[in-house]
């Protein structure tokens, strides 16, 4: 492996795109991540960091576009930090997620034997965004620029909803002083979502992707099947917990975060709300009970160590995980595959534009009785 410098200039073929959302490209046996390319691309990159394993670089020029390049719908696109494979056909991001996925499960959760990947796909490839969270200053409303602190000054986003883009009309009708950050929603306390409301106060999470709310809570809601006794992980608001109360006879949920009040106005008084992180109703509770189903939903980080272990201890029938991670999910699962097996993968494009990706991965236990397997 030859040595590279930053600063110097490479010719570069670009062959895959990473799960980060960089495209990658190799150089005389090192790995080069460069944002903002194609696979096929061909391009004169210079290099801005060099680590033991692999190295960063910018495009300066693209000699040859790739075939599932395009020219960005947005004119803000090479600027704004906001939507990363803008440039890439919605084919390429579709495959490149699920590629991506299966990539983390097999390299870094060394599983095997995965069963076929479904897919969700987006009803709409922009437009669909109801929240958003914006950085301002004195002269600036709008998103960071990619891998910096300025802010991109933006009027009108693509990929925002209708009430949402009214949303970020009246905000910078009305500009907040000084510098900061600012959620904006195209939607008030409530949400409805097919025949369900949900209460979601300032500052509690809530999906963004509108036109996918119902077809998402479906495909999570099946996954979980039908049972006895569930138990939900990080519930927040309780987007899925309604659901569960009409498929198993007991639900707890848990969170911890603000979101929690919500959560107890949401769902039926019969639900027992845990006021607590998935971490310590893990470790206190999780391994006395005799779940059918286990529901998680943890942030990008994923799950805590002992929250895998309380799950295999527990040894639920069946185990959801809702992913928005790929890498953290692949080592999550390698924690759990000692008692269950991955039996359904579904692929979800939640938010078409981004490198994001949302996987819904059902498990089953190994065994047949309660009990270490």
């Amino acid at each position: 492996m030859t040595s590279l410098a930053v600063g110097q200039r490479v010719q570069l073929e670009i062959d895959s795109l990473a799960v980060g959302g960089d495209a990658t490209a190799r150089h005389e046996g090192r790995v080069i991540f460069v944002p903002q390319a194609a696979p096929g691309d061909r391009v004169l990159a210079e290099i801005v960091s060099v680590h033991r394993r692999f190295a960063r670089a910018r495009a300066l020029e693209i000699s040859e576009p790739g075939p599932g390049r395009r020219e960005p719908p947005c004119p803000l696109a090479r600027k704004c930090g906001g939507c990363d494979w803008m440039h890439l056909e919605e084919s390429v991001q579709r495959a490149a997620r699920r590629d991506g996925v299966r990539d983390a499960l097999e390299r870094i959760g060394g599983l095997r034997d995965l069963p076929e990947l479904e897919e969700l796909e987006a009803p709409e490839p922009l437009g669909y965004r109801a929240r958003a969270t914006l950085a301002y200053d004195e002269a600036h409303i709008g998103f960071r620029a990619a891998g910096s602190h300025e802010i991109v000054d933006v009027e009108h986003c693509l990929v925002l909803d209708a009430p949402t883009q009214a949303a970020l009309g009246a905000l910078r009708a009305q500009r907040p002083p000084g510098a900061g950050r600012v959620e904006i929603r195209g939607f008030g306390s409530s949400v409805q979502v097919g025949q369900r409301s949900y209460r979601v106060s300032p500052g509690s999470f809530f999906q963004a992707n509108r036109p996918l709310w119902e077809a998402w809570l479906a495909a999570v809601l099946d996954a979980c099947g039908e049972g006895g006794f569930a138990v939900e992980l990080y519930a927040g608001v309780g987007f899925y917990t309604a659901g569960l109360c009409e498929r198993f006879e007991r639900v707890i949920a848990v969170e911890w975060s603000r979101a929690a009040r919500d959560l107890a106005r949401n769902v039926p008084g019969r639900v027992c709300v845990e006021h607590a992180s998935a971490e310590r109703f893990a470790l206190a509770k999780l391994s006395g009970l005799s779940p059918d189903l286990v529901l998680l939903n943890p942030p990008r980080t994923g799950c805590h160590r002992a929250v895998s272990d309380a799950i295999v201890r527990a040894l639920p029938e069946r185990v959801v995980y809702v992913s928005c991670d790929p890498s953290t999910l692949a080592r999550d699962l390698s924690r759990l595959t000692s008692a269950f097996c991955v039996k359904r993968l579904c692929v979800m494009n939640a938010l078409p534009q981004t490198h994001h990706v949302e996987t819904i991965c059902v498990l089953e236990r190994l065994t047949l009785t309660r009990g270490h397997p």
